[in-house]
């Protein structure tokens, strides 16, 4: 058995009837086997690598073979014993020891299970087994080993559901380690798109879930266990149980370095074709500890009315010589018009982001405001705005509200009828493209529209999903998973979203960024040659500008930090980064992810340090020309951003580096 889809196929339900017993006067007495189980039950391509055997012998080990398959999760012990029978029939047969390790994995016995697993692997060749050779290695408290396999060449070079399956297993090795940090780099190089569904995806954001709570962001591990429930179509894992377990209890208390929480837990193993328990729990203590630092949220601190940004610290401008010579330009010379995300770009719930107010005042471009948030109308974003100090007016703000009903008009007829998932705000929207509004899926509407309303309850999402099922086009304004607020990251509409996807099997067209519709609107109010478009978060802001082709400034004023920045896939990197919104008064030079003059960025393995060329370098231009460095490594396949460290050869450039996260590991 070498991976979920073939042990699948191997499996053949049992039957039931009398037990007998097969033993052989050479061998220890073998574990009985109802008569109604035949060698017939396995599955062709298994029985063709008993050919090796004898007939009467390789049809003993067959009958065996589908009893492991029977009980592997039933009773994993006595599936062991069957395992163990046929291993002593045919130990030269690859997928006999395969299934031996198997099952000696589910029982809990490691170093068994490590044995006849790298045994399959010496007669098969293949190394779509190491995700269960590594995490066996966990069991045994190695979780160094586990490590060393993944980031092998054999590791590196696996695909599809064996490398999900292995990074699930280096991230919770990381865990246990007390690297949270690490885990959730590992883990950002899969998909985690909220609106997927499925084993696969339940368990990507389950592990994602679980390496969040290790590093004390129990708000979001919260919203993944939420998206992991809401995926788990097949009830793979217990995200709804952890959901509820960490509503109800709250944060955990600290633990020392010298002592483990009872409540941390290590990242589930992984899944070959049903849920398999974790049995590490049982057998091996977890070892995971705070001793490594989480990774945090760069903090604001709050001025007498703006959300203060975290960001480089400011250093006093070296003199300029008095000399005839052009002007340095700026952001604002080079584009026409901004394209400004809200939430975490321009405010922070019912306050402004520091000198956000000031720097619009002074820009000279045409500005719109462009929001994922589909719960307000353009009149009230600006009512919003107006009384936080900015000059905006509706004209000014295009909403994934907006452009999911114009989605919604292209697919339907005038005075078809729809039905509204969402706040009255998006229900005029639909209303003002011609199209009709309901509430119940009983009025037979053509097309559901879902868009985050803080009143979405399950008798709502329960009229959305029967809708969809009875054939209704489904559009969601947008599928961000969280929501930001002065409180932290809120449910946002995607984790609804992916509630519905999981109770109906399908899945939206999107409006909102990253899609490309609220963007071309955007563009096409702004009337502008060259926009650029400003944002706090990589998967929807900057990955919205990549996919209408335009330049992007993200601020570090939200929900993406420095390191998520080092580790962006290419769809998720930005022109330019700079710490808030006043970037866009920054020399271009300064703040274009480029190479510096002023910066040298050098590597020694996965360390990689920076310093200055000059005396008096811009420490702002320091993160533009190491994200460029590391992106140039990561591309060529030279640094592993998992073991990433960044250091400073100068107590300044330690400090500004401290300020970006950069003081502990990356």
């Amino acid at each position: 058995m070498t991976d979920r889809d073939r042990n699948r196929g191997r499996r053949p339900q049992r039957q039931g009837g009398s037990p007998q017993r097969s033993v052989p006067s050479d061998r220890p007495a073998e574990p009985a086997i109802p008569d109604e189980v035949s060698a017939s039950d396995l599955d062709s391509e298994t029985r063709r690598d008993l050919l090796t055997l004898d007939k009467s012998n390789a049809e003993a080990v067959a009958r065996h073979l589908v009893m492991v398959a029977d009980l592997l999760y039933e009773d994993p012990a006595l599936a062991l014993e069957h395992a163990r029978a046929a291993r002593r029939r045919a130990t030269r047969v690859g997928v006999v020891r395969e299934t031996a390790g198997i099952a000696a994995y589910n029982a809990g016995e490691w170093q068994e299970a490590i044995s006849e697993l790298r045994a399959a692997r010496r007669i098969t060749g293949s190394s779509s087994l190491l995700p269960l050779i590594a995490d066996a290695e966990r069991g045994l408290g190695r979780p160094e080993r586990a490590i060393e396999i993944a980031r092998s060449d054999e590791g590196r070079a696996l695909t599809g559901d064996e490398a999900t399956e292995l990074r699930i297993v280096e991230a919770g090795a990381r865990t246990d380690l007390g690297e949270p940090d690490k885990a959730l780099v590992t883990l950002q190089l899969e998909d985690l798109s909220p609106g997927r569904t499925g084993t696969a995806a339940a368990r990507v954001f389950y592990a994602y879930a679980s390496a969040l709570e290790a590093a004390g962001r129990i708000d979001d591990a919260m919203t993944w266990f939420m998206n992991a429930s809401a995926a788990d179509i097949d009830d793979a894992t217990d995200a709804e149980f952890r959901l509820m377990e960490l509503s109800v209890g709250g944060e955990p208390a600290e633990a020392s370095s010298d002592e483990v929480s009872p409540d941390e837990t290590a990242l589930d193993r992984p899944v070959l074709d049903e849920p398999v328990p974790d049995k590490r729990d049982e057998s091996a203590p977890d070892e995971s500890s705070e001793d490594g630092a989480p990774l945090a949220a760069l903090e604001a601190v709050e001025a007498d009315d703006e959300v203060a940004a975290p960001a480089v610290p400011e250093v006093a401008e070296p003199e300029v010589e008095t000399q005839t010579s052009d002007p340095v330009p700026v952001l604002t010379d080079v584009y026409d018009a901004l394209l400004l995300d809200l939430d975490g770009t321009v405010f922070a719930g019912h306050r402004p982001v520091a000198g956000a107010v000031d720097t619009l005042r002074q820009v000279d471009r045409t500005t719109i405001f462009v929001t994922n948030n589909a719960s307000r109308r353009p009149t009230e974003v600006a009512e919003h705005l107006v009384g936080m100090g900015f000059d905006a007016t509706p004209d000014q703000v295009v909403t994934s509200a907006q452009s999911a009903a114009r989605l919604l008009s292209e697919h339907l007829e005038p005075g078809s009828r729809a039905l509204v998932l969402g706040t009255d705000g998006l229900a005029q929207e639909v209303r003002e493209v011609g199209i009709a509004v309901t509430r119940s899926a009983d009025d037979r509407p053509l097309a559901v529209i879902q868009g985050y309303s803080p009143d979405t309850s399950w008798a709502t999402l329960s009229e959305a999903a029967l809708a969809i099922r009875a054939g209704a086009l489904w559009i969601a304004t947008n599928v961000d998973a969280t929501l930001p607020s002065e409180r932290g990251l809120l449910v946002g509409n995607g984790s609804l979203v992916a509630a519905v996807a999981n109770a109906t099997g399908q899945e939206p067209l999107v409006a909102g960024k990253p899609a490309a519709p609220l963007m071309a609107d955007a563009i096409t109010r702004s009337a502008a040659d060259k926009p650029l478009v400003i944002g706090d978060r990589l998967d929807t802001d900057i990955q919205g500008a990549h996919s209408v082709g335009l330049d992007s400034l993200l601020v570090l004023t939200g929900v993406s930090t420095p390191t998520d920045l080092l580790s962006a896939p290419p769809q998720q990197r930005p022109t330019y980064v700079a710490a808030d919104l006043s970037g866009v008064l920054d020399a271009v030079d300064t703040v274009r992810i480029s190479a510096k003059d002023a910066w040298r960025v050098a590597r020694d393995g996965n360390t990689v340090s920076v310093s200055p060329t000059t005396d008096a370098p811009d420490f702002g231009a320091l993160l533009p020309a190491l994200a460029a460095q590391v992106w140039e490594w990561a591309d060529a396949d030279e640094i592993d951003l998992t073991e990433l460290v960044v250091t400073g050869t100068s107590d300044a450039v330690r400090t500004v580096l401290a300020e970006l996260d950069f003081d502990h590991e990356a």
